[in-house]
C-alpha cells in the first residue's frame, strides 16, 4: 500500500539520509560508466535536464538549448533557483566549452547523443547515458529523475522529491474519474508533414499516468524505442481520439488545411488543445522535471476538462 505523503515525509525526516557509496559504476547503452566520487560540478547535455539538477541542489555548469521565449533555457519555474548562470550548449556540440567548465560527471540521459559523441566527453569526465535498451529519449520522467539522482549521490533528495509528484499525480486522477479510460493523441505539424509523438514519448506516458489512454491507433504504429515518428495526414481519421494535443499555436496555418483532420471528432466537438512554442503548459510538458511537473499539473487540468467535455463552445484555457 503506498504510503501517504504526509507519513512517507515523516519517515523520511526521523531517519538519515541514504548514503551512496562511491566510486558507482552505472550501465549504460554505450558501456558501464565509473563516477569516482560525489559529484559537485555537473554538466548537462539533456534537453530540459538542468531543472533536475536544480532541484537536487546543484547548479548546472551547462544547460542544452532547446525551445520556447528563455535564452538561458530556465523557464519560470527554474528561475528562482539560479545563482549561477550556466554555459549554453547548441547543436552541434562544443566539446570545448563543456571541457572548460571542468565538471566532474556529464549527465546524457535524455540528450541523443552518439557512441562518438561519448567517446568524446568521457575524455572529459565521466558521462552517464541512457540506460541499455531504451531508445534515446525513451526514458520518462521519474526514470530520468532516479538515474540523475543516483549519479549525483544524492538519490534521497530525488525520492522525496519523486514521491511528491507521484503523490500530486494519482490525487489529480483520483480527483477526475472522468478522464479514466478517454484516449488521446499527441501531434505536431513539422518539416511539412504531420508528427505523431508515439506510445514511447514521455509526455504520452505521463498523460497516461492521469489515467488517459494513447489511441489504440497511436499504439499499433509506434516503433519500439521511438518517441516519434511522421505519418500521413490520410490516417488522421484512423486516430481519432477523445482527445488530440497539437504542439502547434492555436489556429496554425498548416494544422487547420490539414484536408485529414476534418475526418476527425476533436475539430468539430471542441476535442483539441493547442499548445505554441512559448506555452508555459507545453515548456512544462515538456521539459517533465521534477521542478516542472508540479508547476504543470494545477494548469492542465482546466485544458483538460474543456477538451473532453465534448461540447466546442467551452473555451479551452491558453495556460
Amino acid at each position: 500500500m503506498r504510503l501517504s505523503l504526509a507519513l512517507a515525509l515523516a519517515l523520511s525526516s526521523a531517519l538519515p539520509a541514504l548514503a551512496q557509496d562511491f566510486p558507482l559504476t552505472l550501465d549504460t547503452k554505450f558501456g558501464p560508466v565509473t563516477i569516482p566520487d560525489r559529484p559537485e560540478r555537473v554538466a548537462t547535455l539533456d534537453y530540459g535536464g538542468a531543472d533536475n539538477l536544480l532541484a537536487l541542489g546543484l547548479q548546472p555548469l551547462t544547460a542544452r538549448s532547446w525551445f520556447g521565449p528563455f535564452e538561458d533555457g530556465y523557464w519560470p519555474w527554474a528561475r528562482p533557483l539560479v545563482d549561477s548562470e550556466p554555459v549554453m550548449i547548441g547543436d552541434p556540440i562544443d566539446f570545448e566549452a563543456i571541457a572548460a567548465t571542468d565538471p566532474d560527471l556529464i549527465i546524457a540521459v535524455n540528450s541523443g547523443i552518439s557512441e562518438t559523441d561519448f567517446a568524446r566527453l568521457s575524455a572529459i569526465a565521466p558521462v552517464v547515458a541512457t540506460a541499455p535498451g531504451l531508445g534515446d529519449f525513451e526514458l520518462d520522467w521519474r526514470g530520468r529523475a532516479e538515474r540523475v539522482a543516483l549519479a549525483t549521490g544524492r538519490e534521497a533528495e530525488g525520492a522525496r522529491r519523486i514521491a511528491e509528484i507521484e503523490e500530486q499525480i494519482a490525487a489529480l486522477a483520483e480527483a477526475h474519474p472522468d478522464w479514466r479510460g478517454r484516449t488521446f493523441a499527441m501531434m505536431t505539424f513539422w518539416d511539412g508533414a504531420v508528427g505523431l509523438y508515439t506510445a514511447s514519448d514521455p509526455t504520452v506516458q505521463f498523460l497516461a499516468q492521469l489515467g488517459l489512454e494513447p489511441h489504440p491507433k497511436v499504439v499499433e504504429i509506434s516503433p519500439p524505442g521511438a518517441f516519434y515518428l511522421q505519418i500521413s495526414e490520410e490516417i488522421l481519421p484512423e486516430l481519432d481520439a477523445d482527445l488530440v494535443v497539437w504542439y502547434e499555436a492555436p489556429g496554425d496555418p498548416d494544422v487547420m488545411a490539414l484536408a485529414g483532420r476534418q475526418g476527425m471528432r476533436a475539430p468539430a466537438e471542441g476535442r483539441e488543445i493547442f499548445l505554441s512554442l512559448d506555452s508555459e503548459v507545453n515548456g512544462a510538458m515538456s521539459y517533465g522535471s521534477l521542478l516542472s511537473l508540479p508547476f504543470l499539473l494545477d494548469r492542465l487540468a482546466p485544458m483538460l476538462d474543456a477538451a473532453l467535455d465534448g461540447d466546442p463552445t467551452t473555451p479551452i484555457p491558453l495556460e
